[in-house]
């Protein structure tokens, strides 16, 4: 099994990215079961900047009680447990923004050797890293 394959589905995506797609694809249908799915963009990124606002003021025992309402919802629909194990996976991705020139430098510095097309580099990082946690382990 090459690099490549270990590294990416059929779509050429890595695994953690599949992850990130599938846990977005959830908070969508958390937004289509609050049914704010048909509103207009401008609409709900508003609304959600304003709920965000708010949940930053909210005590212990709100938040509870938000809380509570959105898991009474959820187990309605059975969704819970999905959309739960989707979060969960989630905490585990940590998005960073890279220059394409500190992504060759990355590379470069694990061994590796950076491609000159820009699309390849997070592959050939993911190649990299893992060819060094390879011989570490």
């Amino acid at each position: 099994m090459n690099a490549m394959s270990s590294n990416c589905n059929d779509n050429g995506h890595s695994h953690e990215q599949g992850l990130r797609v599938h846990h977005l694809a959830n908070l969508g249908g958390l937004i289509a079961l609050a049914g704010l799915d048909l509103e207009p963009p401008d609409f709900l990124l508003g609304a959600l900047l304003s709920v965000a606002q708010e949940a930053g003021r909210l005590t212990t025992a709100q938040r509870a009680h938000v809380a509570a309402i959105g898991r009474r919802k959820l187990d309605e629909r059975a969704t819970g447990k999905r959309a739960w194990k989707s979060w969960r996976r989630a905490q585990d991705l940590h998005p960073i923004t890279l220059r394409s020139a500190q992504v060759r430098e990355i590379i470069e510095a694990l061994g590796g050797r950076a491609p000159e097309n820009p699309t390849r580099l997070v592959l050939a990082l993911s190649e990299a890293l893992t060819e060094v946690c390879d011989e570490t382990a």
